[in-house]
């Protein structure tokens, strides 16, 4: 990814998230999933539905984006994060059907069918430490032009807190998200994560601190009543569903049924009160569709 890209997706962040309603070729439909014949996460169309859920998930689950040291009991962080991550945008629950896309609008130059090959999702990130070496924080990620927002919140506690110099800070991160505005979709996430990190000091001006991490992710995963035939009907006999008529709905994706792992690694810069963070999430999710990775770039302010 050229550098030009990452400043270019910062520089508008703040205007990407004040203008969610103003296209949304990147809201999602199920409509192009298909039908499911059962409720059996083996059913062909539940299967779509899962594999699209989970990639989803790990597009716009909150992140840790910090290494393991907390801020300590008066320090507040304010800061604007640009994420892009891969989707497996040639698989079929990605490309729909035809006259059914997954996407709302369509943006030909972004790929076959207006499919994206990642998915940019810029985030507000604030966090404020805490007595007794914890901290909590919110963040809101938008996907971009879509009026989809992934609101989260979150909690650390600091095992160890580098208090040895060679002894890296060992941090437990627990966070909840939950996804406003799909007409589609209706998703709340749990995480947990361990992570450790080590800051080293540059001419007494700069420090630098390579910080790695291994979590969980669940997701649980409803969908709202989709209709078949998304137009007025005039004719009975013009009904997709048949017999069965044209409203319908996906079976609910339990805790268990949306599981994966996420390997992180990342690298914060600070110079005086600002900080730069790039961050790798490398997100495990299964056999179908292997693994996808989301890179992370945070500018920030830390007080």
């Amino acid at each position: 990814m050229g550098a030009r890209r990452w400043l270019l997706s910062l520089a508008f962040l703040s205007s990407g998230l004040a203008n969610t309603a103003y296209a949304n070729p990147y809201d999602i439909q199920l409509r192009g999933l298909g039908r499911p014949t059962s409720a059996s996460l083996n059913d062909p169309a539940v299967r779509r539905y899962r594999d699209l859920s989970s990639e989803l998930v790990f597009a716009l689950a909150p992140r840790p984006l910090a290494p393991a040291e907390t801020l300590g009991m008066s320090g507040f962080e304010f800061s604007l994060v640009s994420t892009l991550s891969d989707i497996t945008e040639t698989a079929a629950y990605w490309q729909g059907q035809p006259g059914a896309p997954i996407f709302e609008g369509a943006l030909p130059a972004h790929g076959n069918r207006g499919v994206p090959t990642q998915l940019w999702v810029p985030t507000i990130h604030l966090r404020k430490g805490l007595p007794l070496s914890t901290e909590v924080g919110v963040n809101a990620g938008y996907l971009a032009w879509s009026e989809m927002v992934m609101l989260g919140a979150e909690g650390k506690i600091a095992l160890h807190e580098s208090f040895f110099r060679w002894v890296p800070a060992l941090t437990a991160r627990g966070a909840v998200g939950r996804l406003m505005g799909s007409s589609d979709l209706d998703i709340v996430t749990i995480e947990a994560d361990l992570l450790a990190s080590l800051p080293f000091g540059i001419g007494g001006m700069v420090q630098l601190t390579p910080y790695a991490g291994y979590g969980f992710l669940w997701a649980h995963v409803n969908s709202q009543v989709i209709d078949e035939t998304p137009y007025e009907v005039l004719d009975s006999n013009d009904q997709k569903g048949g017999t069965d008529g044209s409203l319908y709905t996906f079976p609910t994706l339990e805790w268990q049924d949306n599981q994966h792992g996420r390997l992180l690694f990342g690298v914060r810069l600070n110079v005086a009160m600002l900080e730069l963070l790039y961050e790798l999430n490398i997100g495990m999710l299964g056999n179908r569709i292997g693994n996808l990775t989301s890179h992370s770039i945070k500018l920030g302010m830390d007080i």
